[in-house]
Protein backbone atom coordinates (compact mmCIF):
# COMPACT_ATOMS: atom_id res chain seq x y z
CA UNK A 1 0.00 0.00 0.00
CA UNK A 2 1.30 3.46 -0.87
CA UNK A 3 1.33 6.15 1.78
CA UNK A 4 1.59 9.73 0.63
CA UNK A 5 1.50 13.06 2.27
CA UNK A 6 -1.68 14.69 1.25
CA UNK A 7 -1.72 18.37 0.83
CA UNK A 8 -0.21 20.34 3.52
CA UNK A 9 -0.82 23.25 1.31
CA UNK A 10 -4.27 23.33 2.66
CA UNK A 11 -2.55 24.02 5.85
CA UNK A 12 -1.86 27.39 4.51
CA UNK A 13 -5.10 28.03 6.20
CA UNK A 14 -3.66 27.81 9.68
CA UNK A 15 -1.46 30.88 9.50
CA UNK A 16 -3.25 32.48 6.59
CA UNK A 17 -6.41 33.08 8.50
CA UNK A 18 -4.66 33.58 11.80
CA UNK A 19 -6.63 30.96 13.64
CA UNK A 20 -4.22 28.25 14.70
CA UNK A 21 -1.81 29.64 17.26
CA UNK A 22 0.51 28.18 19.84
CA UNK A 23 -2.24 28.70 22.42
CA UNK A 24 -5.25 27.61 20.37
CA UNK A 25 -7.77 29.72 18.49
CA UNK A 26 -7.12 33.40 18.06
CA UNK A 27 -10.06 35.60 18.96
CA UNK A 28 -9.08 38.48 16.72
CA UNK A 29 -8.60 39.33 13.08
CA UNK A 30 -5.59 41.12 11.58
CA UNK A 31 -3.69 41.56 8.30
CA UNK A 32 -1.55 39.09 6.39
CA UNK A 33 1.83 40.76 7.02
CA UNK A 34 4.26 38.72 9.11
CA UNK A 35 2.75 35.27 9.50
CA UNK A 36 4.38 34.31 12.78
CA UNK A 37 7.42 34.88 14.93
CA UNK A 38 10.50 32.67 14.88
CA UNK A 39 9.07 30.86 17.90
CA UNK A 40 5.99 29.86 15.90
CA UNK A 41 3.45 32.11 17.62
CA UNK A 42 1.01 34.11 15.54
CA UNK A 43 1.89 37.68 14.75
CA UNK A 44 -0.54 40.37 15.92
CA UNK A 45 -0.48 41.55 12.31
CA UNK A 46 -2.36 38.49 10.99
CA UNK A 47 -5.98 38.71 9.88
CA UNK A 48 -8.27 39.21 6.90
CA UNK A 49 -10.49 36.36 8.02
CA UNK A 50 -13.00 35.44 10.69
CA UNK A 51 -11.47 33.69 13.67
CA UNK A 52 -14.27 31.16 14.04
CA UNK A 53 -16.82 29.73 11.67
CA UNK A 54 -20.21 31.36 11.88
CA UNK A 55 -23.60 29.80 11.16
CA UNK A 56 -23.89 26.14 10.17
CA UNK A 57 -20.95 23.72 10.09
CA UNK A 58 -21.30 23.60 6.30
CA UNK A 59 -20.54 27.33 5.97
CA UNK A 60 -17.20 29.19 5.81
CA UNK A 61 -15.18 26.61 3.86
CA UNK A 62 -13.69 29.51 1.96
CA UNK A 63 -9.94 29.07 1.42
CA UNK A 64 -9.51 27.09 -1.82
CA UNK A 65 -6.17 25.29 -2.26
CA UNK A 66 -5.28 22.96 -5.15
CA UNK A 67 -2.53 20.37 -4.72
CA UNK A 68 -1.20 17.24 -6.41
CA UNK A 69 0.14 13.88 -5.14
CA UNK A 70 -2.77 12.88 -2.92
CA UNK A 71 -3.81 9.66 -4.59
CA UNK A 72 -0.68 7.63 -5.23
CA UNK A 73 1.77 6.93 -8.01
CA UNK A 74 -0.84 5.86 -10.56
CA UNK A 75 -1.93 9.46 -11.16
CA UNK A 76 0.31 11.90 -9.26
CA UNK A 77 -0.92 14.96 -11.18
CA UNK A 78 -4.54 14.59 -10.09
CA UNK A 79 -5.62 17.80 -8.34
CA UNK A 80 -7.09 17.58 -4.85
CA UNK A 81 -9.29 20.64 -4.27
CA UNK A 82 -9.17 21.74 -0.61
CA UNK A 83 -11.77 24.01 0.99
CA UNK A 84 -10.63 24.97 4.49
CA UNK A 85 -11.74 26.77 7.64
CA UNK A 86 -10.94 27.13 11.33
CA UNK A 87 -12.94 24.97 13.74
CA UNK A 88 -13.15 24.65 17.51
CA UNK A 89 -10.23 23.45 19.60
CA UNK A 90 -7.60 25.48 17.74
CA UNK A 91 -7.76 23.27 14.65
CA UNK A 92 -8.12 23.90 10.96
CA UNK A 93 -9.88 21.43 8.71
CA UNK A 94 -10.13 21.02 4.97
CA UNK A 95 -12.70 19.18 2.91
CA UNK A 96 -10.94 17.73 -0.15
CA UNK A 97 -12.90 17.23 -3.38
CA UNK A 98 -12.16 15.60 -6.74
CA UNK A 99 -12.91 18.86 -8.59
CA UNK A 100 -14.14 22.38 -7.99
CA UNK A 101 -17.44 21.75 -9.82
CA UNK A 102 -20.75 22.15 -7.94
CA UNK A 103 -21.27 18.37 -8.00
CA UNK A 104 -17.71 17.50 -6.86
CA UNK A 105 -17.31 14.47 -4.62
CA UNK A 106 -15.77 14.59 -1.13
CA UNK A 107 -12.73 12.28 -1.30
CA UNK A 108 -10.58 13.27 1.70
CA UNK A 109 -10.38 15.37 4.87
CA UNK A 110 -7.35 17.15 6.36
CA UNK A 111 -6.80 18.39 9.90
CA UNK A 112 -4.13 21.07 10.45
CA UNK A 113 -2.41 21.96 13.72
CA UNK A 114 0.22 24.34 15.07
CA UNK A 115 3.74 23.15 15.96
CA UNK A 116 2.92 23.08 19.68
CA UNK A 117 -0.08 20.79 19.16
CA UNK A 118 1.98 18.52 16.89
CA UNK A 119 4.81 18.32 19.45
CA UNK A 120 2.30 17.31 22.15
CA UNK A 121 1.24 14.21 20.15
CA UNK A 122 2.74 10.78 20.87
CA UNK A 123 5.51 9.73 18.44
CA UNK A 124 3.34 7.01 16.93
CA UNK A 125 0.71 9.64 16.10
CA UNK A 126 3.29 12.15 14.80
CA UNK A 127 4.30 9.58 12.17
CA UNK A 128 0.87 10.05 10.55
CA UNK A 129 1.34 13.82 10.07
CA UNK A 130 3.26 15.81 7.48
CA UNK A 131 5.21 19.05 7.86
CA UNK A 132 4.02 21.65 5.39
CA UNK A 133 7.47 23.17 4.86
CA UNK A 134 8.41 19.83 3.24
CA UNK A 135 5.08 19.03 1.61
CA UNK A 136 3.92 22.32 0.07
CA UNK A 137 6.72 22.51 -2.55
CA UNK A 138 6.20 18.84 -3.52
CA UNK A 139 2.47 19.13 -4.22
CA UNK A 140 2.65 22.24 -6.44
CA UNK A 141 0.12 24.03 -4.22
CA UNK A 142 -1.98 26.76 -5.84
CA UNK A 143 -4.60 29.14 -4.47
CA UNK A 144 -6.68 29.72 -7.62
CA UNK A 145 -8.99 32.33 -6.11
CA UNK A 146 -6.14 34.70 -5.16
CA UNK A 147 -3.65 36.84 -7.05
CA UNK A 148 -0.17 35.28 -7.38
CA UNK A 149 1.20 37.75 -4.83
CA UNK A 150 -1.53 37.00 -2.27
CA UNK A 151 -1.22 33.26 -2.83
CA UNK A 152 2.56 33.33 -2.28
CA UNK A 153 2.16 35.22 1.01
CA UNK A 154 -0.52 32.83 2.25
CA UNK A 155 1.40 29.70 1.30
CA UNK A 156 4.57 31.01 2.95
CA UNK A 157 2.62 31.81 6.10
CA UNK A 158 1.55 28.19 6.59
CA UNK A 159 4.86 26.41 6.21
CA UNK A 160 5.36 25.68 9.93
CA UNK A 161 2.05 23.85 10.38
CA UNK A 162 1.37 20.11 10.31
CA UNK A 163 -1.40 18.22 8.54
CA UNK A 164 -2.99 14.80 8.63
CA UNK A 165 -5.03 13.68 5.61
CA UNK A 166 -7.61 10.90 5.60
CA UNK A 167 -8.23 9.73 2.02
CA UNK A 168 -11.74 8.28 1.86
CA UNK A 169 -11.47 6.96 -1.70
CA UNK A 170 -9.72 7.59 -5.01
CA UNK A 171 -12.13 8.80 -7.70
CA UNK A 172 -9.63 8.02 -10.48
CA UNK A 173 -9.50 4.35 -9.44
CA UNK A 174 -13.26 3.88 -9.13
CA UNK A 175 -16.39 5.91 -9.78
CA UNK A 176 -17.82 4.41 -6.60
CA UNK A 177 -16.56 5.19 -3.08
CA UNK A 178 -14.73 1.91 -2.54
CA UNK A 179 -11.59 0.93 -0.69
CA UNK A 180 -10.23 1.25 2.80
CA UNK A 181 -9.76 4.86 3.97
CA UNK A 182 -6.08 5.62 4.57
CA UNK A 183 -3.87 8.29 6.03
CA UNK A 184 -1.93 9.74 3.12
CA UNK A 185 1.77 10.51 3.75
CA UNK A 186 3.95 11.96 0.98
CA UNK A 187 7.37 10.34 0.65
Amino acid sequence: MHRYFAIGAACAVAFVLGIVTEGGISTRTATMAGAHSAAGAMSPALADAPTMAKGRPTESWSLHIDAKRHFGDAHPDEIAHHYCKGVSGGLFECQIYDSDAPDARLVAVETIVSPSVYKSLPQQEQALWHYHRVEVPKVDAKLPDLSPEEAKKKLNSMLDTYGKVWVLWDPQSSQNPVGTPTVSILK
